[in-house]
């Protein structure tokens, strides 16, 4: 029974970030005039549906596996004024912009309650080590159970961003931490060889602060309303620029499509974290969020980013690509893209 619920769970976690995609594509037409005939929650046979006196119809339909927002005229010539693609090629790529653009503007809405209502998992130092010949006082040594919040009034965004910061911080680093549920500033932190022992008896020596990092074993760490608008639009932008990294590291090798999931994937991670409590899913959903907004403004067929591609070469050009072939290079790009979802969640399942 459970799984059922925790299933049924996700479900609306991946419905409400798609009907928030399409509900930016719908007020942007709206606003600039578009003739939109229906937006729709959910795929396949409705099972309710509202005809409203300008002809657009609203629709929930029984699979809950996206949603749409069917402009007239999308995918083909119609000389009706309000057609999609007899707009101006700007207004065309504002209403094609704004379903990524909702998508992370409710991340950062979203990132703000889960904040400041419950904070977030910051690294702390879990060990320290003695560094050799280094002279070390309470006003700059790191301590155990501090929480790094600023490396050189850096915040620290990402987890994963802790430990190129360290190497990029130079000899000497200023450091906000929270020890004892104060903040402190840490200046001149200095770096040094220090030794850690393995559990086999082994030795090896490195350089750095001497400390061993600790990730989500601590409190989450609570930021004032202030904080934490301040925070949200960083972190977003930091999580978007590191889902291009990882697009980047797929590309060169450096990341295996092991490594990734696809929708399957998705459902099951939301599963496990709807078990983990409400806090997580809010994270959760800023950082799928956050995804869908960049991997739609990819430059690939049948994505919004390609769409847009294919509006400005019709803005510079005066005129559009052919309509036929532009709508078959979407739909082969949309088979490619499904076929590729598939397979990293087969890889993932069976690799």
């Amino acid at each position: 029974m459970d799984v059922i619920l925790y299933l049924l769970v996700a479900f609306v976690i991946l419905m409400f970030m798609i009907t928030v995609h399409e509900l930016g594509h719908y007020i942007a037409g709206r606003v600039l005039g578009f003739k939109i005939n229906e937006f729709a929650i959910g795929m396949g046979p409705k099972i309710f549906s509202k005809t409203f006196k300008n002809g657009q119809v609203f629709s929930l339909r029984c699979l809950p596996l996206g949603g749409f927002c069917a402009f007239e005229g999308e995918d083909e010539e119609n000389p009706s004024p309000g057609a999609f693609n007899n707009q101006k090629p700007w207004k065309r790529l504002i209403v094609l912009f704004s379903g990524a653009f909702m998508n992370f503007i409710s991340a950062v809405i979203i990132v703000i309650i889960a904040f400041s209502c419950f904070g977030d998992y910051l690294p702390y130092i879990h060990d320290v080590y003695v560094l050799e010949g280094v002279e070390q006082t309470q006003e700059n040594s790191l301590l155990p159970g501090d929480t790094v919040l600023q490396i050189n009034g850096k915040d620290i965004l990402l987890n994963v961003d802790l430990s190129s910061m360290i190497q990029g911080a130079g000899d000497e680093a200023d450091v906000l931490v929270i020890r004892n549920g104060e903040k402190v500033l840490l200046e001149g932190v200095k770096k040094g060889n220090y030794t850690v022992t393995a559990e086999d008896g082994t030795t090896q020596t490195h350089y750095g602060w001497g400390v061993s990092i600790g990730y989500g074993g601590n409190e989450r760490t609570r930021f004032t309303f202030g904080e934490a608008l301040a925070r949200s639009v960083p972190y977003c932008l930091r999580t978007a620029s590191y889902v291009l990294e990882t697009l980047g590291g797929l590309v060169t090798g450096l990341i295996g499509l092991d490594q990734i999931g696809g929708p399957i994937t998705t459902i099951d991670i939301t599963m496990q974290v709807a078990r983990s409590g409400f806090a997580n899913i809010l994270m959760l959903v800023t950082m799928i969020s956050v995804n869908l907004a960049v991997f739609n403004l990819l430059p690939v067929p049948a994505l919004d980013g390609c769409k847009m591609i294919f509006v400005i070469i019709e803005w510079i050009r005066g005129k559009p690509v052919n309509r036929t072939v532009e709508r078959y290079i979407h739909f082969i790009g949309l088979l490619l893209l499904f076929g590729f979802v598939i397979a990293v969640d087969l890889l993932r399942l069976f690799g």
